[in-house]
């Protein structure tokens, strides 16, 4: 699986904290390496302003939807404890790897991605009449610790599953 987002940090969550956030913990499958070792645990940690009334209604959404999620748990940066264990997180080595939901760098599809996806688009949206000739938009979003691609071409918008993509087998033609 196709990983984006960056492993959390020391120095990166100390300026995540300059204000008050909540963290859901969950496992993270996308951030699996073939070359670690077999018992290694995979987390992410998607923050919210803690202050933003939407952003706490979406962590309870969030975190709703981990109820089977042995790592699920929710910590909040005001919180003495929480912080510490935070911290902790952050400088964590193996056996855990740790990500949070920020990007490298401005986000760009690669090409083996805008691959598959013009080629999901012509099979299964056929009524946009999609060309590749013209500039398909493509973002990548994160959703409650899954990640979206959302795209655009002309009147049309669509937000898919990176996953879906990722899984996606063209239809042989005849």
């Amino acid at each position: 699986m196709y990983n984006p987002l960056v492993k959390l940090t020391p120095a990166l969550l100390e300026g995540m904290l300059a204000t008050p956030k909540l963290f859901v913990r969950q496992t993270y499958a996308r951030g699996i390496s073939v070359m670690d070792e077999p018992n290694s645990i995979y987390l992410l940690f998607t923050y919210y302003e803690k202050n933003d009334p939407i952003e706490k209604n979406r962590v309870g959404i969030h975190t709703a939807q981990l109820q089977k999620d042995p790592y699920c748990f929710l910590y909040d940066s005001e919180n003495p404890v929480h912080r510490e264990r935070l911290q902790l997180a952050a400088a964590a080595g193996a056996p855990y790897f740790v990500y949070t939901n920020v990007l490298y760098q401005q986000w760009k599809a690669p090409p083996w991605l805008r691959k598959k996806i013009h080629t999901y688009m012509l099979q299964d949206y056929p009524w946009w009449n999609y060309s590749k000739s013209n500039q398909l938009h493509i973002h990548l979003k994160d959703r409650y610790g899954l990640l979206y691609l959302q795209l655009s071409w002309k009147a049309h918008k669509a937000d898919l599953l990176l996953e879906e993509i990722e899984n996606f087998v063209p239809c042989a033609t005849t």
